[in-house]
């Protein structure tokens, strides 16, 4: 079953990214409120979103670095990314990298050909 979770504390982002219940993939996006490509990027991944299939076993978190700036150092120390903002990453269900972008090459088809492959 696919999940949107807007993650706002540390203790809500270990939840989420250690609840196996469904054996999902792991999609974070990283938005800054205060920056008009997150702003973009966001309605890019909530129109891609709302498309994707109800029984997909995907879990979405959305992660806001201005307000959660701690979760955000978290995801860069967690999978030895450089934080970018705004930024997507997809998790395979083990957490292991997949893809990760940001800014513009985070597009409606970028995201569903990692939806597609995995």
């Amino acid at each position: 079953m696919k999940e949107l979770q807007k993650l706002k504390t540390l203790d809500e982002y270990n939840t989420f990214l250690n609840n196996q219940a469904n054996h999902s993939d792991i999609l974070l996006l990283k938005i800054s409120s205060r920056c008009t490509i997150s702003f973009v990027v966001q309605k890019i991944f909530e129109l891609w979103f709302k498309g994707v299939d109800q029984e997909t076993k995907l879990r979405c978190g959305i992660v806001d670095v201005v307000s959660a700036r701690e979760i955000s150092n978290q995801i860069a120390k967690d999978f030895s990314l450089k934080h970018e903002s705004p930024q997507a990453i997809w998790l395979t269900k083990e957490k292991t990298v997949m893809w990760s972008e940001s800014h513009h090459r985070i597009t409606a088809e970028a995201l569903q050909s990692c939806l597609t492959s995995r």
